[in-house]
């Protein structure tokens, strides 16, 4: 009998695992009760990955020998593999009972722990691993370090890993352990080192490539993050990886490919309306509006109390000028008594944007009743009662506002334009000046400093405010019809007549034509300002200025005839134009 075992002893040495198994069997059909033909069967099993029978032969095998602390170590193993953590639990407690020098035991118990999610009961354990061990090893670092990380003890877990990491510098999950240590301590560059490391090891983790696209995500370089999102996805069809991917997409700009992805997500899970979100949001992108849209809407619809998904929906609708529309959004927010200082505002807004001044003015007031100190809300109410020549209430509103904020450059722009408005043009001048001076990339800022230094005739530094907004903004007919006029008054009527054509190209208005026809007439081109002068009397004949105007256009080109006819059709109107009779006298 010793001389089979010793046989079969040998082919287990050599993993010929299967042959022994047979030879095993066989012999214990004959002698059931030979222990070491137990144990070495159990052996067989363990290596052959049966755990379950390799289980049911050591649970006989400690029933006869209780004190063998290596069966009990395999019996552990096998419910080590099979997932009860209990019962291995036991069996490697039973095994350290038996013999406290059995380091692969503490190992074992160490990670039933880990796995169980008691890191506080494995560290112990680790711990005393590391001090029996008669020399380092990196994997008992290694086994201390990942403890220390479920615990969320990073410093530590960085000290044992970076030594698991010497000890053995070719071991993958080590680097990868360690690359989420360091992002766990917001060392983004160690961490991402170490992750990259790993992949130099192993090319088969999705986590790690996964971890690294989320570090270059967090780094905003989003085109080299998608690139480690996708080979994750390739190994792994995860759809957490398909997620950060698409987000990455998105803050790339690949727009198409965000799209793709959003769509599939989308569809596979329809309850997660972030994706449906995120899809419209694509579309908006690439100015596919009505995609865009329809998507919005049915999101509002599916979730009608979502401020956000609202306020997004409403965006869009601003985005296409369907002001009406976006408003409506809020109104049904509001009645379904989603109401903060901030919604209210914006609905404000709208109301002030779809010319409904009056029910602005009422929400703005609700607003500073929720918020009292919005300075941004006064300034706002500060315009309106501007709008409505109501000054002292909207200078109230504006001091208010200027009290909160002192150096809000918006706040202090719109109390400029008050003090304009009321004729206080040197005090206006002042906070123009540090308007500008703070915001001298703003067209509109620059445009209405310009039209302030125009009322106190300072016309030559309003031409190169103007022609600075210009630059910024080629298209605003009303710095064009400013800098034209600007350029009149102080006779450069060449640069006065480019500036007055370009702006009444884009908005075609009398009194861009009235300053336009000035200036042709200034400049000596009377038919041309005649032909203009006769253009705006067709909309308005009973203008006895223009009548006038045009009169005079036809004295200096010498039709006294026309001049009289337009000259005696203004005295009509207003008999006291004393220019009018004169000519008139002069001409007949």
């Amino acid at each position: 009998m010793d001389n089979i075992l010793d046989k079969i002893n040998e082919q287990i040495s050599n993993k010929e695992f299967e042959a022994a198994k047979i030879q095993l069997e066989d012999l214990l059909k004959e002698d059931e009760h030979n222990i070491e033909a137990m144990k070495m069967l159990g052996l067989c099993n363990v290596n052959l990955k049966l755990y379950d029978e390799g289980r049911a032969i050591f649970e006989t095998v400690v029933k006869y020998k209780n004190d063998d602390a290596t069966s009990w170590f395999y019996l552990g193993s096998c419910y080590d593999n099979m997932d009860d953590f209990l019962h291995a639990e036991t069996a490697y407690k039973q095994v350290i009972t038996l013999r406290e020098d059995y380091l692969d035991a503490y190992s074992n118990l160490a990670i039933i722990y880990l796995r169980s999610g008691s890191p506080d009961k494995a560290l112990p354990l680790a711990l005393s691993l590391l001090e029996k061990e008669s020399e380092e090893t990196a994997k008992t670092y290694y086994l201390v370090g990942t403890t220390y990380l479920a615990l969320r003890d990073i410093e530590n877990c960085i000290v044992y890993l970076s030594k698991a990491v010497e000890l053995n510098p070719e071991n993958a999950q080590t680097y990868n352990n360690l690359g989420t240590a360091y992002l766990s301590a917001g060392n983004h560059q160690a961490a991402l080192e170490n992750y990259l490391k790993a992949t130099e090891l192993s090319l088969k983790n999705p986590l790690t490539y996964f971890n690294i696209g989320s570090i270059l995500q967090l780094q905003n370089k989003n085109t080299e993050a998608c690139e480690y999102f996708e080979k994750a996805y390739e190994i792994e069809k995860c759809e957490q990886y398909m997620v950060a991917l698409a987000l990455s997409e998105y803050k790339s700009a690949q727009y198409e490919k965000a799209i793709e992805h959003y769509k599939y997500l989308s569809e596979k899970f329809p309850d997660k309306h972030n994706f449906i979100y995120n899809l419209a949001c694509c579309h908006e992108q690439l100015n596919h509006q009505d995609e865009a849209i329809e998507l919005m809407e049915k999101l509002v619809r599916k979730n009608p109390k979502s401020v956000l998904m609202a306020q997004k929906l409403s965006s869009m609708y601003i985005q296409q000028h369907r002001y009406e529309e976006a408003k409506g959004v809020y109104e049904q927010l509001i009645m379904q008594g989603s109401i903060t200082a901030s919604l209210y505002h914006q609905y404000a807004m709208l109301c002030m944007q779809t010319n409904d001044i009056d029910t602005a003015e009422r929400i703005f007031k609700k607003v500073i009743e929720l918020e009292p100190n919005s300075a941004q809300t006064h300034k706002d109410l500060g315009v309106i009662y501007l709008n409505k020549r109501l000054f002292e209430y909207a200078e109230d509103e504006f001091n208010k506002a200027i009290e909160l904020e002192p150096d809000d450059n918006n706040i202090l722009f719109e109390y400029a334009n008050f003090l304009h408005a009321v004729g206080n043009y040197l005090k206006a001048e002042k906070y123009y000046k540090d308007v500008v001076l703070h915001d001298e990339k703003n067209p509109q800022v620059l445009t209405f400093a310009a039209k302030n230094k125009m009322a106190l005739n300072d016309n030559e530094a309003a031409v190169s405010l103007l022609e600075k907004a210009i630059k910024l903004a080629p298209n605003d007919d009303y710095a064009l019809y400013l800098c034209g006029k600007a350029n009149y008054m102080i006779k450069d009527y060449d640069c006065a007549k480019r500036y007055l054509i370009a702006a009444y190209e884009i908005n075609k208005n009398v009194e861009t034509e009235n300053v336009l026809a000035l200036t042709y007439y200034s400049n000596g081109e009377f038919q041309q300002a005649a032909n203009i002068f006769e253009a705006i009397l067709k909309q308005n004949p009973n203008n006895s200025l223009m009548l006038m105007n045009t009169a005079k256009c036809y004295e200096q080109l010498k039709d006294n005839d026309k001049a009289l006819e337009y000259a005696e059709k203004s005295v009509e109107i207003f008999a006291d134009n004393e220019e009018a009779q004169e000519m008139i006298r002069r001409l007949s």
